[in-house]
């Protein structure tokens, strides 16, 4: 059944990203509220700075971190794509042999990227004052960087969702 899931939501996301790359439709506007489309990792890390309060060690660390896993993530999108292609060619041919194989391939890159993504946000998270550490609540994971891992209790990171981080339990968030 995970196989089955797995094969179809991969078979989507090859779907979707030929249809991208097929369209010839211009470029993207750049995004609301100054949030240029060329450096994210640059507004996350200025957003995050403000939002927490980080001081200039904290936040050197923060880049730090951040500049490492870039570095340790270097290829595995290209791989990723490489992985997708392939599914997508062992679903055409009805080959489930090669299906479970990329699957399994998938799944170990995926369980790196994950490691990768929870060691950043450890790293930053240690830098962090009490208070800080209260202000990132039940979602460490966000710490991490942009396209983090979805991992911890709720629907995921929400830091830079509005209203800041999510309510204390027991109360409301403001919407």
């Amino acid at each position: 059944m995970k196989t089955c899931f797995l094969a179809l939501s991969l078979l989507g996301a090859g779907l979707a990203s030929a249809q991208q790359s097929a369209s010839t439709t211009p470029a993207p506007a750049p995004r609301p509220h100054g949030r240029p489309n060329g450096n994210f990792e640059q507004t996350f890390e200025q957003h995050l700075a403000t939002r927490l309060g980080l001081n200039a060690t904290q936040q050197n660390a923060l880049h730090t971190a951040l500049m490492e896993s870039r570095t340790q993530r270097q290829g595995m999108d290209q791989q990723r794509q490489t992985l997708h292609t392939s599914m997508t060619a062992a679903i055409k041919a009805g080959n489930t042999g090669q299906i479970e194989a990329l699957s399994q391939q998938l799944g170990a890159l995926h369980q790196q990227e994950m490691a990768i993504h929870a060691n950043t946000a450890a790293k930053v998270y240690a830098t962090l004052t009490p208070a800080q550490q209260t202000k990132v609540g039940a979602h460490p994971e966000m710490l991490g960087g942009p396209g983090g891992a979805g991992f911890g209790p709720g629907p995921g990171p929400r830091m830079g969702r509005r209203g800041g981080a999510p309510p204390a339990q027991g109360t409301t968030p403001n919407q």
